[in-house]
């Protein structure tokens, strides 16, 4: 059983990290294991901007002096938080990959009508946007793909835009070939993707993109970076594309080469089908619920005290 709503009766902790300081103290005081779950940090070129230490200190506090156990969303999280946050040797740390919904995001179903004409390449991509290097560089590889390989190809970009990038969809109105749809609901996310040809993703260290998992799970290729835990989630060559992602975008911009971005996309294109069986099946054997929550139940469960039955407190 699993509350989210904090309540003294409760046999595990699990905590994020806005979790308030008062519930910890409860669970240490009255001996209750505290598992925290540690998808990414914050750094220099992170939103946070110079302000991230103080971003991270609730991070730390929680992982060196109040964890038991602690769990990473992808290897690539874990080696950033040894690096932001510090390594806590003395508890078990655990490696659990986000899960997807493979019924309802999957390649068979109803499709949305994204074509203008047929035959007409449609990338697509979904995500909540705050900052420039999330957006633009995709839109800047795309037009370059329009230039040199299909005129008509079509962008469609589904999420709501904040920050700094809030008025970035009225910069490209007047573009018939990138269109913004704002936010779209989880449920009708599938048809999108399964009217769309590739998925598009130029995020800066993604400790595990859920876009990506579900993209994957209705059959759509991959074409973004080497960067986070892309390598990880996608298998370059098989289901996606990725370009080289130069230094490690902590302190400073990246300067990507978008040509050979474009180029990716193209060579998708050729090899479509391929490609995108190559993902349904990857998401289908490594991201679905069952495997999350098999995972988790293995990192916890030793925790737990021995009842018939545990609630779990997620704060």
């Amino acid at each position: 059983m699993v509350v989210f709503k904090f309540t003294p009766r409760f046999d595990l902790l699990l905590v994020n990290a806005i979790c308030p300081i008062r519930y910890l103290l409860f669970a240490k005081l009255t001996r209750r294991p505290i598992v925290h779950r540690l998808d990414g940090v914050y750094y220099p070129m992170s939103v946070a901007r110079w302000k991230y230490i103080f971003y991270n200190l609730p991070l730390q506090i929680i992982l060196h002096f109040f964890a038991n156990a602690v769990i990473y969303q992808s290897q690539y999280s874990k080696d950033c938080c040894d690096k932001f946050l510090g390594t806590n040797h003395y508890i078990p740390n655990h490696l659990v990959y986000n899960g997807v919904d493979t019924r309802l995001f999957s390649h068979h179903g109803s499709a949305r009508q994204l074509r203008d004409v047929p035959e007409q390449p449609i990338f697509i991509t979904a995500s909540r946007f705050r900052r420039s290097d999330q957006i633009l560089p995709l839109i800047d590889a795309f037009r370059l793909y329009q230039k040199n390989y299909q005129a008509r190809a079509k962008l469609i970009i589904i999420g709501d835009f904040s920050h700094a990038v809030t008025n970035f969809p009225q910069q490209y109105a007047n573009d018939s070939l990138i269109r913004f749809l704002g936010p779209i609901p989880n449920s009708q996310l599938p048809e999108y993707y399964r009217g769309a040809d590739v998925f598009l993703f130029t995020h800066l260290n993604p400790p595990c993109p859920n876009n990506i998992i579900e993209a994957m799970a209705c059959g759509l290729p991959i074409c973004g970076i080497a960067d986070g835990a892309m390598t990880e989630i996608t298998t370059p060559g098989l289901n996606s594309t990725l370009i080289p992602s130069p230094g490690t975008g902590f302190n400073q911009s990246r300067h990507l080469d978008l040509h050979v971005f474009a180029a990716n996309l193209n060579k998708i294109m050729l090899h479509r089908k391929e490609y995108a069986s190559h993902s349904r099946q990857i998401a289908s054997h490594r991201f679905t619920l069952r495997q999350m929550i098999h995972h988790y139940l293995s990192a916890i469960t030793p925790l737990v005290k021995h009842s018939s039955s545990h609630q779990i407190n997620f704060s």
